[in-house]
């Protein structure tokens, strides 16, 4: 059992749900979904972004993998890799262990405090977020109420501006398809996300410092 499993199970234990010992995640799951998305740097494909949530009453274990990787003329000159495990009570992120290889930059984030307020340690030492952090989870609409997201690379808590651009058509896999579009500012960062009607998350485009646009197209979605 990974140390994400353990410790969603003793979320479970302390809040008083009954858990048999040595349940696997896959039984008491309720309602798995899974997002992976192909990920583009302007037209040229490099990678990919995965979202597993699997929730139980008002819990989610959540694992979130990126791998990137751009190549010019057959040289690799960047790549990525993010790898986070999260557990959320509500709109509440309850634990994190998040590490990332930002080509050669070695990042992280965890979880250190047990009591209500959220003390994380980062790369860049410790800091206090409160009693109720979100993150960048574009997987979850509730993202779009927040005013202040964690990153779960630089361990940056941001404050965001969300707007509503109302009802748009975005092409995905060459068909246009119906979606509600928002764009997401954080600083001098901007991030275009759309979602479905009934509000599961469709893709998301944003450019680079240098100008290179990043898009998010998805290959499957399990609902």
């Amino acid at each position: 059992m990974s140390l994400l499993q353990r410790y969603f199970l003793k979320i479970l234990l302390f809040i008083g749900l009954p858990v048999l010992a040595g349940l696997s995640m896959q039984a008491i799951a309720s309602t798995e979904k899974n997002w992976r998305f192909k990920v583009f740097l302007d037209d040229k494909e490099i990678g990919t972004h995965e979202v597993r949530v699997v929730p139980y009453e008002d819990l989610k274990q959540v694992t979130v993998d990126a791998n990137f990787k751009v190549k010019f003329l057959f040289i690799t000159a960047y790549q990525y890799q993010h790898h986070t495990e999260e557990v959320w009570q509500g709109s509440c992120l309850k634990y994190i262990n998040a590490k990332t290889d930002d080509n050669g930059d070695d990042l992280f984030i965890r979880k250190v405090s047990n009591g209500n307020d959220f003390v994380v340690e980062t790369h860049s030492g410790r800091q206090n977020l409160g009693d109720c952090v979100r993150t960048f989870a574009y997987w979850d609409p509730e993202l779009l109420r927040a005013d202040k997201l964690l990153n779960t690379q630089t361990g940056e808590y941001e404050s965001v501006q969300i707007i509503d651009l109302g009802k748009n058509q975005i092409e995905i896999n060459e068909k246009m398809v119906e979606s509600l579009h928002y764009r997401l500012k954080a600083g001098e960062k901007v991030v275009d996300l759309w979602y479905t009607p009934d509000m599961n998350w469709l893709a998301l485009k944003s450019t680079t410092e240098d100008g290179y646009l990043i898009s998010y197209y998805p290959e499957t979605m399990v609902f």
